[in-house]
């Protein structure tokens, strides 16, 4: 490589020597009335010089530039994710029309019990809007509704606020804009979360064929990957078992049966594939309420129900029962006692499982 160097570097003196040999002339320049008398060798190197000089003189000034807030984005994020808030709303100040730093700005502002009020019209992302939503949903949902509205009229591709719109609208049961939502989400979705995101789509055709029994959307069903909702619905169906196989698989088989316990979905013939297939996949305290449900109760004494909030009430009136929180989003930590496709504390979908009990004591293989 050093051989090569001084190669080139050699060349380059013998032709900058021959150049000068070839353009010993004078030459003059005039501007106004200043005129200049030089070789014309001395205008050339001149001429590059400058040439090369002033637009490497530029970019050095702005790599310097960039590297002092490459300095001050490394240390905002330090005193941020140190928990050091006060400095890091200090620099978050000078940062406040790059909207990309707003979520910050927004969290800190709430850590700081400060007013969350934020000039929108100053910003045309969508970003600074979806981070009030995300803090605002909990206290009022109808008012993060407006705001993601408002983030996606400005940017129809923001992904978050898309997710998030299209939970709320789960939770306020309009599955029309959910599945609009949804199917949008999916177009533009990694290729590593799209089957997540169509057991998302599962759920939400699933919620809506329970109101309105439309074939296209049952048909549709069957071609997605199945998730707890669409799982419970078509296992109650002709050739459901393959549902619970796909179930039993993916390790949701309990929250499937619990579900179609609570939605009425279950058959007789159901309950002996789960005893003859499934049972050491399900727990007692899972099959309690089916044997119940099914008006089984001389099975009931065969179990041995561990669920602490279970055991407390089982052998009182059945309308405790309803009352047990045996449902918890796997993302929050929210209790349930019904189960449902989105969780209202955190608007994750699917997320909600059933209470998990170290319990696989005389049970069959």
């Amino acid at each position: 490589m050093g051989i090569i160097k001084l190669l080139f570097g050699f060349l380059f003196l013998i032709f900058a020597v021959a150049f000068t040999y070839y353009n010993l002339h004078m030459t003059e320049v005039k501007f106004y009335n200043f005129s200049l008398k030089l070789p014309m060798f001395i205008f050339f190197f001149l001429s590059v010089g400058i040439g090369f000089s002033i637009p490497t003189a530029y970019f050095l000034l702005r790599e310097k530039a960039l590297k002092k807030r490459e300095e001050k984005i490394l240390q905002l994020l330090n005193f941020f994710w140190r928990d050091y808030l006060g400095k890091a709303f200090d620099l978050l100040r000078k940062f406040l029309l790059i909207e990309e730093f707003m979520p910050f700005y927004i969290r800190t502002k709430k850590e700081f019990g400060e007013s969350l009020d934020v000039q929108l019209d100053l910003y045309n992302k969508g970003i600074a809007e979806t981070a009030l939503a995300e803090l605002t949903f909990r206290k009022d949902l109808d008012e993060a509704r407006i705001l993601l509205e408002n983030a996606l009229g400005k940017n129809q591709k923001n992904q978050r606020a898309r997710k998030m719109l299209r939970s709320i609208y789960m939770v306020l049961e309009d599955y029309d804009k959910a599945e609009e939502l949804q199917r949008q989400i999916l177009k533009e979705i990694e290729k590593e979360r799209k089957v997540e995101e169509q057991r998302v789509l599962a759920s939400i055709l699933a919620e809506k064929y329970s109101r309105e029994n439309e074939e296209v959307i049952l048909k549709e069903l069957w071609s997605l990957p199945v998730s707890k909702t669409s799982g419970a619905l078509l296992s109650s169906m002709v050739n459901g078992g393959e549902v619970f196989e796909a179930a039993f698989n993916l390790g949701i088989l309990p929250e499937v049966i619990k579900i179609m316990e609570e939605r009425n979905l279950l058959q007789p013939e159901l309950l002996n594939l789960i005893e003859n297939n499934y049972r050491s996949a399900v727990p007692d305290y899972v099959l309690y309420y089916v044997y119940l449900k099914l008006n089984m109760k001389e099975k009931l004494k065969e179990l041995n129900v561990t669920l602490p909030e279970l055991k407390l009430v089982k052998d009182k009136s059945p309308e405790l029962l309803e009352l047990v929180d045996i449902w918890e989003c796997e993302e929050c930590g929210k209790e349930y006692n019904k189960y449902t496709s989105v969780c209202r504390n955190c608007l994750g979908v699917n997320t909600l499982k059933i209470k998990r009990v170290e319990e696989y004591d005389n049970r069959p293989l």
